[in-house]
């Protein structure tokens, strides 16, 4: 549990974000970025799937005996070391020993044998108990996270998912038409939405995700947008080199800071922003940076998203926070931010005296990847 989270104990619960869906859909690349900048453990549940596999093969077992092969991996603990990557029995092992494609080919007969399968969801789910977490996986949102706070069926179409298989393609190798790795993709999604044990299933509570005309970056955003809906203060301790957040359980006054705070030129200038072209969902092209002293906002009436992309020399990655009601955000200096505000929105706003503000414009990339919050925070 989190007894510092704000909100109480129904919101104090894990944060557990379970990632499902097709081969090639992207699932891995974007939830070990996901993990990563939100600060939560990756599950990579693939990955103990193809350790096991691995000793299957080093003990020569024979592959055609379920029994067997359910003995040997009921013995193994598959788990994970400090930087993420899987371990057996307390050694690591290396992506490039369980990612071999000679080893791909026989992973169903780990994944696809319902002993395996049940010894190694209850290591993952043990993992998972009361941990903020990102779990992908096959069966992510079904079995392994049913009661989940977001599932995301994260899907791509069979062309695109060849395009990108494709473009990973080994060095060296025969390159085989498009068609037919579509023609094989679809296949195999066939297969897996048929097989007896961890079926491919979207389920009704899954956001369903297509990923056909976004960057990894823009998945991400839009997945911390939808984890943020159910949890609205998962993303205050990422940010907390940029934010300071006062709030209060009753109306009113809320104390957001000791006056006179060094930097702060010893006063503070109060004002109200509507929302001005620059302010607008479609209209937020530059982010900006105050020198010189805080800044801090409150929602007065409508609905207005904070965007803080760091404190580097340029705006970084993206991240959006919903302004609640009752709620003081103390923007530091240094960190590059913007404010969109729905039409009809009102905010309160102070500055230290004195406060200067640089500006940048955003890359083609940051606009889309500021996009991606807005469609999730602010829909037309």
């Amino acid at each position: 549990m989190h007894p510092t989270r704000p909100g109480g104990p129904a919101l104090a619960r894990p944060m557990v974000i379970a990632i499902d869906g097709p081969a090639g859909a992207g699932k891995s690349t974007v939830t070990r970025a996901l993990a990563k900048r939100l600060g939560l453990l990756f599950l990579d549940t693939g990955a103990m799937y193809r350790a096991a596999t691995v000793k299957l093969l080093e003990a020569h077992v024979d592959l055609e005996d379920a029994q067997a092969v359910a003995a040997l991996v009921e013995k193994l603990d598959v788990g994970f070391n400090e930087a993420g990557e899987v371990r057996v029995d307390g050694i690591d092992m290396p992506q490039e020993r369980i990612r071999a494609p000679a080893l791909t080919s026989e992973i169903w007969r780990v994944a696809n044998n319902p002993r395996c399968r049940a010894h190694l969801v209850a290591l993952q789910q043990r993992l998972v108990r009361g941990r903020d977490a990102v779990v992908e996986g096959r069966d992510a949102t079904t079995v392994i996270c049913p009661d989940a706070q977001l599932k995301v069926f994260l899907d791509a179409s069979p062309e695109e998912r060849a395009r990108r298989r494709l473009a990973e393609w080994p060095a060296g190798e025969p390159l085989p038409p498009l068609g037919e790795v579509v023609a094989e993709i679809i296949k195999r999604d066939q297969r897996d939405r048929d097989r007896e044990v961890g079926a491919l299933t979207l389920t009704d509570d899954a956001v369903h995700l297509f990923s056909d005309s976004l960057s990894t970056n823009e998945v991400i955003a839009r997945i911390t947008a939808y984890a943020v809906q159910r949890q609205p203060f998962l993303l205050e301790k990422i940010v907390g080199d940029q934010l300071i957040v006062g709030r209060s359980r009753q109306p009113g006054y809320v104390s957001v800071a000791v006056g006179d705070l060094p930097g702060d030129g010893g006063g503070w200038q109060l004002g109200l922003t509507n929302p001005s072209p620059d302010r607008m969902p479609d209209s937020t092209t530059a982010f900006a940076c105050n020198r010189g002293g805080r800044q801090a906002g409150t929602v007065v009436q409508g609905a207005a998203i904070l965007c803080l992309a760091g404190r580097g020399a340029e705006p970084g990655h993206i991240v959006g926070l919903p302004m609640l009601p009752q709620s003081w955000y103390i923007i530091e200096p240094g960190a590059w931010h913007a404010v969109v505000q729905a039409h009809g929105t009102i905010c309160a706003w102070a500055e230290a005296s004195g406060i200067s503000e640089e500006r940048r414009e955003l890359s083609f990339a940051q606009l889309a990847e500021l996009k991606a919050y807005l469609e999730v925070y602010l829909p037309h």
